[in-house]
């Protein structure tokens, strides 16, 4: 699709008033997506936009995580970049690109997988495995120390229920050293008990001094 028209598209829904937020998240990475492939480009997301597309409630950001990776080869990547979005009327605001209230950062050039590409509106927009995304918000409950985490995990779990594939789930949480906290955020969910910070605080805590002890 030519840029013009692609900026078109993108200036109505940044203008459209009382679409849900997750629709116009998605789709602004749709078209984001969609320019940056013409420039031979191919974007993932992942981070917070994508815990949004799998479980909207989950997660609300107004920023774009965008991993790329180069569908051909490309001489000067920065110049690259910078005409994608250029073209899209963004402007280079420190490490995001920004246009309105909408930021999108590319925090990395690599290949990214597994993956899952979904058809938004007319347009392609690939995202990293849900069971990734979910695995993610794991490791940093864990690791970060963060409970806020570990309560996006847990509306994960309850939203994706058994559309989850534990044999792509498992193996990277193994990798990650996280498997046990997995198992102790489906125990609570499966609890019946009200899940408070607190809560998830005290189970943080066990499951570190058991790493300890171990």
């Amino acid at each position: 699709m030519e840029p013009e028209r692609l900026r078109e598209e993108l200036t109505a829904l940044l203008a459209a008033s009382g679409r849900p937020h997750v629709e116009r998240l998605t789709v602004s990475a749709a078209i984001v997506s969609e320019a940056l492939r013409a420039t031979g480009l191919e974007a993932t997301l992942l981070g917070g936009g994508a815990v949004e597309f799998y479980d909207p409630g989950a997660d609300t950001t107004s920023d774009i995580d965008l991993v790329v990776e180069r569908a051909r080869p490309i001489a000067d990547l920065e110049a690259t970049l910078q005409d994608a979005f250029t073209s899209l009327g963004f402007a280079r605001a420190g490490r995001h690109w920004a246009r309105d209230d909408l930021f999108v950062e590319i925090p990395d050039i690599r290949i990214v997988d597994p993956t899952e590409t979904f058809r938004v509106g007319r347009y392609l927009l690939r995202v990293l495995r849900k069971e990734i995304v979910l695995g993610e918000r794991i490791v940093d409950y864990k690791h970060w120390r963060y409970t806020g985490f570990g309560a996006q995990a847990l509306d994960m779990i309850a939203a994706f229920g058994p559309e989850l594939d534990d044999a792509v789930l498992r193996p990277y949480l193994r990798r990650e050293g996280a498997e046990d906290a997995y198992d102790a955020l489906r125990a609570l969910a499966t609890s019946g008990r009200r899940i408070t910070e607190p809560v998830l605080r005290a189970e943080l805590e066990r499951l570190l001094a058991r790493g300890v002890g171990e």
